[in-house]
């Protein structure tokens, strides 16, 4: 069982890294305040967003960062734009600097999933596993589709805090938001594990169980 969970949490973390790329970037090419409404920015301040993310996604960090800067010196209501450089900062380990930019995101917007899903990832790598609980379960509150909170939580559930059944729903629930990418294979097997080990019978979790 030792040898299960060891594996499982480096499973864990490597597809956390590919959901904080495909989860958190922001949205493009439109550039939207915490309202949903358009932000009213130049063509070139969008080219300049945009090529930030491009060298977030080529794990170029340093010059995204650059790029983020500049964009939020100008257009500082934009949560994306925060939210982008504390991922940046998370990947190099700059934690204090990460927390500060999450919590100028949660000023601009309190309730934005992808900030309070990256605060639950900094929380729990810091052994916060409350604070990471209560940011998760936050971003769930918030956005009920926001699919990497609901994996997160089944993870803390699973390997930090031993709940398993509240594991397999949180995996479940997962399964059923990104069911439109055919889910995820590895998190079926985790499912199919956590069934046998606590003798619970297949079944389909409804996002209102949370």
């Amino acid at each position: 069982m030792y040898q299960l969970s060891i594996k499982r949490l480096s499973s864990c973390f490597a597809l956390a890294l590919l959901l904080v790329a495909a989860g958190c970037a922001g949205p493009k090419p439109s550039i939207t305040d915490a309202s949903s409404a358009v932000v009213t920015v130049p063509p070139a301040a969008q080219r300049q967003y945009e090529e930030a993310l491009e060298w977030m996604e080529a794990g170029e960090f340093e010059a995204a960062a650059v790029q983020f800067d500049a964009f939020v010196q100008r257009y500082p209501n934009y949560a994306g734009a925060y939210i982008n450089l504390a991922i940046i900062n998370v990947k190099l380990e700059r934690d204090d600097e990460a927390l500060l930019l999450l919590d100028d995101a949660l000023k601009i917007d309190s309730s934005n999933a992808a900030a309070l899903n990256q605060l639950g990832v900094i929380k729990r790598r810091s052994g916060d596993f409350v604070g990471a609980e209560n940011a998760w379960r936050a971003a769930i509150a918030a956005h009920p589709d926001y699919a990497y909170a609901w994996y997160n939580l089944g993870v803390l559930y699973d390997l930090y805090l031993q709940d398993l059944r509240a594991a397999l729903l949180h995996y479940q629930t997962y399964q059923n938001l990104t069911r439109s990418t055919d889910g995820d294979v590895t998190v079926e097997r985790w499912i199919v594990d956590l069934q046998n080990r606590i003798g619970a019978p297949p079944q389909t979790a409804r996002i209102g169980d949370e």
